[in-house]
């Protein structure tokens, strides 16, 4: 799945710098829903919360990156 790898190589680009309430956490990623709808949701988790992240893709690329 291209989505899959597209939505792991961003989390290692901006997870060093990811902040939550001004503090740098460290991340990891707990799983990534590949939806047929053009859509994949990533659950990260950080500083002992998980986030939702769902990222859109158009044309195959990342579009657009939501904190759900």
């Amino acid at each position: 799945m291209k989505e899959a790898d597209a939505v792991r190589t961003f989390l290692s680009v901006v997870s060093p710098g990811f902040c939550i309430d001004g503090e740098l956490p460290a991340v990891h990623l707990e799983g990534i829903e590949v939806r047929g709808d053009g859509h994949a949701v990533a659950m990260v988790q950080a500083d002992g919360r998980t986030l939702p992240l769902r990222f859109t893709f158009d044309e195959g690329r990342i579009a657009r990156v939501e904190v759900l």
